[in-house]
């Protein structure tokens, strides 16, 4: 895709807005151009991420989970992501159907590059918990979930991080915003494949952040942001968004379930 940008309110409209501004602000070189479009467009994946995130929070409030999930744990938040994954694909799909952009890697495909980056950062992730449950030990310094680890718990808790938090967060965290950013910058230039993969984490941080309360989780947000550089790197180098959802599902999946083993050891 050329310089002209996925249109949402008439063909060739938000295109000459750009260029005028652009050229306002003195920067009216095709080159500098690109720049300001991805700023604009960085503002708009983020109130498509909220909306999207937004939508599937309500939805999944209609719905009467008591039966299936006594204590609240995992069927609600289930259905927000598979809501916000479906809103990304439609997304995705009418971007696909209208720009042809190629970029969003959602086909599995075997890549000896993708598999080296998900093990080693398996590997990585396990050793990082695996350290902070030793120290937290001795510092007294973990935290524990105040529900009961029953069967309903555990499963379902490690089923929704196994087969819903990676796909549904890498589609709407990864796949689209890298896409839809490397469709206006040179996805052959190292600088605009870092400026869009560390836009898509910061984008995956901001979204730890409660908007309502203001209140910034600022372990979790950096967490996030470092994790989504990883994430984007492998959906570069792999052509594949599907390792980074491997990637992201392990590593909730070993956070969770290092604590589970931790309380069931020494609580």
């Amino acid at each position: 895709m050329n310089d002209d940008i996925i249109m949402i309110h008439g063909q060739g409209y938000l295109d000459v807005i750009i260029v005028s501004l652009g050229k306002q602000m003195g920067v009216g070189s095709k080159r500098n151009t690109k720049y300001v479009i991805t700023v604009i467009l960085i503002v708009a994946l983020f109130a498509v991420q909220f909306l999207f995130s937004r939508l599937g929070f309500l939805i999944s409030q209609l719905f009467d989970y008591s039966s299936l999930d006594p204590d609240g744990l995992f069927a609600q938040v289930a259905v927000h992501h598979i809501i916000q994954m479906l809103c990304a694909l439609a997304l995705i799909f009418i971007i696909w159907k209208a720009k042809k952009i190629e970029g969003f890697k959602l086909c599995p495909r075997l890549d000896s590059i993708g598999l080296k980056d998900t093990l080693l950062f398996c590997l990585a992730i396990t050793v990082y918990y695996l350290a902070v449950y030793i120290i937290g030990s001795f510092t007294n310094t973990i935290s524990t979930y105040d529900y009961a680890l029953n069967a309903v718990n555990v499963s379902g808790t490690l089923g929704f991080q196994l087969l819903l938090s990676g796909p549904s967060e890498e589609i709407l965290f990864r796949s689209l915003p890298i896409a839809v950013l490397l469709s206006v910058l040179d996805p052959d230039s190292k600088k605009d494949r870092a400026i869009a993969v560390i836009s898509a984490a910061a984008l995956f941080g901001i979204a730890h952040i409660n908007v309502f309360t203001f209140q910034v989780p600022w372990f979790q947000v950096c967490y996030a942001f470092v994790l989504g550089i990883f994430y984007g790197y492998t959906f570069i180098r792999s052509k594949s968004v599907i390792y980074p959802m491997i990637m992201h599902s392990m590593s909730n999946v070993i956070s969770v379930g290092g604590c589970y083993l931790y309380m069931v050891l020494f609580k």
